[in-house]
């Protein structure tokens, strides 16, 4: 066999696979390791970012200990980059499910791994959230009571709450929205946007802000989200761009920090989208170039990353309403918090995934 033919099987000189792949040159898809790294690392730093908005300066939170400069201070920066990667990885993802799945196939899928959760985690998962909110702010609560009052979903104020779980119907609706023009897309038999990498960057730079402003539904942009989305499928997923990124990677970081700056300070509003789009862009360039492995650490936090985002926020509202009870002190707050939230969290998606209807309900892996 010629090296060649090796690598055009995934095999080596001696024969053993090395990375998965289909027989038929046009269909072959090797596992892109950075991006599965890249969305695990993203949601433990979104377990991170709800741990700190206990300590917000500007917003409340289910369990609140009044605003600490640097936590808050992380807190924005991660709200700027967390939710747009996660939807634009999303976005990426689809690029490669798609090429080894049918239509009806991906959208059963969306809603086995994103509407079942949801409404599961809706009634089970959520609701201890607005309830320890309410008992926090006001000494008083009836578990159920969230149930029967509607305000701005968040339930910061012990009414009905999506809370976190926001994420997966965005996610839902954006998928089944989009899968239209990305099979048609498709089906002209064209690529990504990746001819003239620069370019486009500039000029999305330039529309995002009007994108992001078009629409608000309890404080999130559903429109900003489907254009990340979109993105990530017609643009991001093209290895052209993912190896340009990869190239300029400090230098987007760079401009990331400056515009951050610069927006947070000066102007404010809808240019927000500039340092999240720098943010996307500077992270899959990094991930391309230092997370692109896999491991026993890895596949884990990869196979968990879905079951712990579902469960995280409950067990951290939990973890504070009685940490609060124990002590006063942020620096001690904090890392307790944390440590017990992460505890309970994993101990959960152990015991889900073991069981086979729980692992139906929150869409978990095997």
């Amino acid at each position: 066999m010629t090296v060649e033919e090796c690598q055009y099987l995934g095999v080596d000189a001696a024969g053993y696979i090395t990375k998965f792949s289909f027989l038929r040159k046009d269909h072959m898809i090797e596992r892109k390791h950075h991006l599965d790294n890249l969305r695990s690392i993203t949601i433990l730093m979104v377990f991170l970012f709800h741990v700190l908005r206990v300590y917000h300066w500007r917003e409340t939170f289910y369990i609140h200990g009044g605003g600490l400069l640097i936590p808050s201070i992380v807190v924005d920066v991660l709200a700027l980059v967390l939710m747009p990667l996660l939807f634009a990885v999303a976005g990426i993802s689809s690029r490669y499910a798609l090429k080894k799945r049918t239509a009806s196939q991906y959208a059963k899928e969306r809603v086995s791994k994103l509407l079942v959760p949801f409404c599961f985690g809706i009634l089970l998962i959520v609701p201890v959230q607005p309830y320890l909110a309410r008992l926090f702010h006001h000494g008083e609560a009836r578990y159920f009571d969230s149930f029967s009052k509607l305000t701005d979903l968040s339930g910061y104020d012990g009414a009905f709450a999506v809370a976190h779980l926001w994420f997966l119907i965005f996610l839902f609706f954006i998928s089944l929205v989009c899968l239209p023009i990305m099979l048609s897309y498709r089906s002209k038999g064209k690529g990504t946007l990746g001819d003239s990498v620069p370019l486009v960057c500039i000029v999305l730079m330039g529309l995002l802000p009007l994108v992001g402003a078009m629409f608000d539904v309890g404080g999130e942009s559903p429109t900003e989200y489907m254009a990340y989305f979109l993105l990530g499928y017609f643009f991001l997923a093209n290895d052209n761009v993912q190896s340009k990124l990869e190239k300029y990677r400090h230098l987007l970081l760079g401009l990331f920090a400056v515009c951050t700056v610069v927006v947070g300070f000066v102007i404010d509003g809808a240019l927000y989208e500039i340092p999240k789009w720098l943010s996307i862009l500077a992270a899959i360039g990094y991930s391309r170039r230092h997370l692109n492995f896999t491991g026993a650490v890895t596949t884990y936090l990869a196979d968990s990353s879905f079951g712990v985002y579902i469960f995280h926020q409950s067990w951290i509202v939990v973890a504070a309403f009685f940490v609060f009870m124990l002590t006063g002190n942020p620096l001690l707050q904090i890392p307790l918090i944390l440590v017990a939230s992460v505890v309970l969290t994993y101990s959960t998606y152990e015991i889900c995934k073991r069981i086979s209807v729980l692992r139906w309900m929150f869409g978990l892996r095997r």
